[in-house]
């Protein structure tokens, strides 16, 4: 294993800043470096001659990760919480389907072999920490976990003046420096250790722009709770029907407002059960008339659209938004 290659990865998946980081102190506080976080600082970091904790926002107020942290000083069972935690991200839908996929997970024993763990989703491109912090509660919702005992990171959504840094997490693979043990990355299903050389195979996780602004646009609580009922079955439509639907879209597939087209026809399909298969080959009959150059992403937002809007919560504009948009059309 090459430490470049380990270094290179750390710098990758948890680095957001690099004009500054905190170094764990010997009770376990961290101070301010004043100085740029290098790749020699990071180095230290594994050898074990310092700690880094490396500030998670950047400038932008965006993130490279959602970080669950649970200790047995707060958290009565910490190892019984990564597993619910787990279960949640990694829940299968009928397809098979991950809710989050496992290569943008990371468990991290933090003072092996403690009871003590770093849950890490990571995101790529980066996200607004607003995002992040939304989905971290949306998360320990799901799993009915007391957010009390567990720290998520991110805990601030935006950098101000008199916090210019914000919250900062320690780098994984380093030595804590009151309990002299180091962290160890272990296997999601068997809480077995794992090489560093993991970090070679993480690919975080992406959301459509769609999904963000919707997100942002909620306000910001302490949990959050959004349901919607959606179909338990849902059918293929009859050629005839498929049809009737594609001349429907026809008129209003114009340039600027196809994308606000799509998104309300696909939230309809899912409020009325109408299958991914039907909604494919509509879209893509509406490309392929129109001449849409972007069919291949219109496809692909299909797919998107029924795997995951479900898990994340965001209302559907279906039928709603599809008159809005026949409403400015006649206008």
């Amino acid at each position: 294993m090459n430490p470049e290659s380990v270094i290179e990865a750390l710098q990758r998946l948890f680095v957001n800043r690099h004009d500054d980081y905190a170094i764990q102190q010997s009770d376990g506080r961290y101070l301010r470096a004043n100085h740029p976080l290098t790749f020699d600082a990071i180095q230290e970091h594994l050898n074990g001659k310092v700690t880094v904790g490396a500030y998670q926002l950047d400038e932008c107020n965006c993130v490279k990760y959602l970080c669950f942290d649970f200790d047995p000083e707060t958290n009565k069972d910490p190892l019984a919480t990564a597993k619910k935690i787990l279960e949640v991200v990694l829940e299968e839908d009928k397809e098979k389907r991950p809710r989050v996929w496992q290569k943008a997970i990371l468990l991290e024993a933090s003072r092996y072999p403690d009871n003590s763990y770093h849950l890490w989703v990571l995101f790529e491109p980066t996200i607004p920490a607003k995002v992040a912090k939304w989905l971290g509660l949306r998360i320990l919702e799901l799993a009915n976990l007391n957010p009390k005992e567990i720290e998520v990171f991110p805990k601030q959504t935006e950098l101000t003046t008199d916090r210019p840094f914000g919250n900062l997490v320690k780098l994984p693979l380093g030595l804590h420096q009151v309990e002299k043990k180091r962290s160890q990355f272990v296997d999601v299903e068997t809480f077995d250790p794992l090489s560093s050389t993991c970090l070679f195979n993480v690919e975080g996780i992406s959301f459509s722009e769609v999904d963000i602004d919707k997100i942002l646009s909620l306000k910001e609580k302490a949990a959050v709770q959004i349901t919607f009922d959606l179909p338990q079955n849902f059918r293929i439509l009859k050629t005839e029907g498929e049809a009737r639907i594609t001349r429907f879209l026809l008129p209003y597939w114009k340039e600027g407002q196809r994308n606000r087209v799509e998104m309300a026809f696909l939230g309809w399909c899912l409020k009325r059960g109408i299958s991914l298969e039907s909604a494919l080959r509509i879209i893509d009959e509406v490309t392929r008339v129109t001449n849409d150059t972007e069919c291949y992403s219109r496809l692909k937002l299909v797919k998107y659209h029924y795997q995951n809007r479900r898990t994340i919560g965001p209302k559907l504009l279906g039928i709603s938004g599809l008159r809005q948009i026949v409403k400015e059309a006649i206008q």
